[in-house]
């Protein structure tokens, strides 16, 4: 698919971004709570991190991006419905703040804020 807005510089830089925040996030709080409890339950805990970004990723596809930057429902919440067509994640990306059309798809916003 060729699409004349695409720039693969910037979908490439908010993709790295992403995945570096991510990297970062993820084993962090596994160390944090992972020190926090028993050396016994070191374990328990650090799969308790991952089944919790697992629960909020599929969460935030599911319908938490669109409350938070989807049409508005209520002054400060957007309408909840899901983002995993393929048609709503192939379109160009709105940035929510500025109301500016983005050179990347809407499926990398939807990776870079979650």
């Amino acid at each position: 698919m060729s699409v004349s807005w695409l720039n693969t510089g910037d979908n490439a830089w908010q993709l790295t971004a992403a995945t570096i925040v991510g990297l970062q996030s993820v084993p962090g709080l596994v160390v944090l709570y992972g020190g926090i409890v028993k050396k016994k339950w070191a374990i328990n805990s650090a799969f308790m991190a991952f089944y919790a970004f697992a629960a909020v990723l599929i969460a935030w596809v599911l319908w938490a991006y669109n409350m938070g930057f989807g049409h508005e429902w209520f002054p400060f919440v957007g309408l909840p419905h899901p983002i995993i067509s393929m048609q709503d994640e192939l379109t160009q990306a709105l940035l929510p703040t500025s109301n500016t059309t983005a050179n990347f798809p809407m499926s990398t916003m939807v990776y870079f804020q979650f």
